[in-house]
């Protein structure tokens, strides 16, 4: 097998050179963000030393990490938490999901100096859970009189926002119009050729969808978020609803194709086209999906839009301040979330049934093999994290 950095080379062969120094830099960070940079590395690795010979199938986000679970507002306006990163969906089997979450609890433990039985009887506590959970077979929801801990914070500190506060942070205001502020960290200035072709891509939904009806829009600007999304096109757009005279802020992302198809021959159902299997898996994933969200084409590439949602409502590791107990709580609250994702898509398009979801988690052998993959795949991940660190 080629050596990781050619490997990593090689996936990012076509970013500009501004977003590759940025994403090197992000890679550089820690061994975490290494971790959710290098999902290709990881879903190659999985299928070399683990494979996809169990026969069933579920929907998969593709790319779970603690990081990737978060809360936000559905289009109904109520918040949820819930995974919220779909690019690298697929129908697979359910052991690398499972998986890369143990491995990303390994490596975020280590870097909070949790001693190693710790992390170990974590890892082992959220695969009991996950299988209990399918071996109830009801797909819930977590709700917020029943979070605990970061978790009952998260939902709070949603519920208590203003988006229209939240918004002004990312306008300002020149001569009598609202434009999106451009600080070179977080939005990038584009040119007006670029935002009209972005304006028409977005301009048939204005007419064919009741969420997009009565939309102006007022700006738009490339956005720089995520790890390993860095380098995919991406933008926000500032909208003025005519009606209700409120602001919102679309996030319009590039879709490409699951790195997991370039490593396992399981059959996929037929989508036009990649956005369209982004937002099907989220949408059939999520107990309710987010604010606006659709796919739309500019300039030959699909994109999937959705409503901005605050960085800050991602969990984020370094908010634990290596309170490796209170990690451990939320990551604990996090595994019925992938159970009920998974049997909230089961039977449909191509996946197993609840009861096939059931009759695995009766299953042992899995459970003690997930536990030991994570840890080799963690020690993997430290390994080319220092052999990143050292080429550069």
């Amino acid at each position: 097998m080629a050596s990781v950095i050619k490997r990593i080379n090689e996936y990012n062969k076509l970013l500009p050179a501004n977003l590759k120094a940025l994403k090197w830099e992000a890679l550089k960070e820690s061994p975490f963000r290494f971790f959710r940079g290098t999902c290709h590395v990881f879903a190659a690795d999985f299928s070399r030393l683990y494979g996809f010979d169990n026969k069933v199938r579920t929907w998969i986000c593709g790319d779970l990490h603690f990081e990737n679970f978060g809360s936000y507002k559905g289009e109904n306006r109520l918040v949820y938490f819930d995974i919220n990163d779909f690019d690298e969906s697929i129908l697979l089997t359910p052991e690398p999901e499972l998986t890369r979450f143990l491995s990303s609890v390994i490596i975020a433990g280590q870097q909070m100096n949790a001693p190693e039985k710790e992390i170990y009887k974590t890892l082992k506590e959220i695969v009991n859970t996950y299988a209990n959970t399918l071996l109830r077979g009801k797909a819930l929801m977590m709700e917020r009189e029943l979070a605990k801990g970061v978790l009952k914070t998260y939902f709070d500190q949603v519920a208590l926002r203003d988006r229209q506060s939240f918004i002004k942070k990312k306008i300002i205001k020149e001569n009598g119009a609202y434009l999106l502020k451009q600080d070179g960290k977080h939005f990038l200035a584009i040119p007006d050729k670029k935002k009209q072709e972005i304006y028409r891509g977005i301009q048939p939904l204005l007419s064919q969808s009741r969420h997009f009806a009565d939309l102006t829009l007022l700006d738009a600007a490339f956005r720089i978020a995520g790890t390993g999304s860095i380098g995919l096109e991406r933008y926000c757009v500032l909208c003025h609803h005519k009606s209700t005279g409120k602001y919102y802020l679309l996030d319009i992302k590039e879709a490409r194709r699951s790195c997991y198809r370039d490593v396992t021959n399981i059959e996929q159902p037929k989508f036009k086209n990649d956005a369209n299997r982004i937002i099907y898996a989220e949408y059939t994933m999520q107990f309710n999906a987010a604010n606006f969200l659709s796919s739309v084409r500019i300039d030959n590439k699909w994109f999937v839009v959705k409503e901005l949602q605050p960085v800050i409502d991602k969990m984020a590791i370094e908010n634990f301040k290596n309170d490796f107990p209170l990690f451990k709580e939320a990551a604990l609250m996090m595994a019925p979330l992938l159970a009920y994702d998974q049997l909230r898509s089961s039977g449909y398009n191509g996946s197993s049934t609840a009861d096939d979801l059931m009759r695995f988690a009766h299953k042992q052998q899995w459970q003690a093999d997930v536990v030991e993959l994570a840890n080799d795949l963690a020690e993997l991940n430290g390994r080319y994290c220092k052999k990143f660190l050292d080429s550069e």
